[in-house]
């Protein structure tokens, strides 16, 4: 995940996923996360409206995007990945 944002130069926080994360690592549990775009924290918009215009785009950019990342872990091993 990390990785992505390096790569793409973006910057976001995921403070529930980092919970999680948190979690999965002290319990040594593998996890992929995936986290779509709601709202901008600095942005000029009040954060409710722009959490309401976006999360119709976000929701299908995140379910367009389930199926693709199942199909690459099915099957790999866990040190494939």
């Amino acid at each position: 995940m990390l990785l992505w944002y390096v790569m793409h130069e973006k910057h976001l926080c995921m403070v529930q996923g980092a919970a999680v994360a948190y979690v999965a690592d002290l319990f040594t549990v593998p996890l992929i996360a995936l986290k779509a775009v709601t709202d901008i924290v600095d942005g000029s918009k009040p954060t409710v409206e722009e959490f309401l215009e976006n999360m119709s785009t976000a929701a299908a950019a995140l379910s367009a995007m389930v199926p693709r990342v199942l199909k690459y872990v099915s099957g790999k091993k866990i040190a494939d990945l």
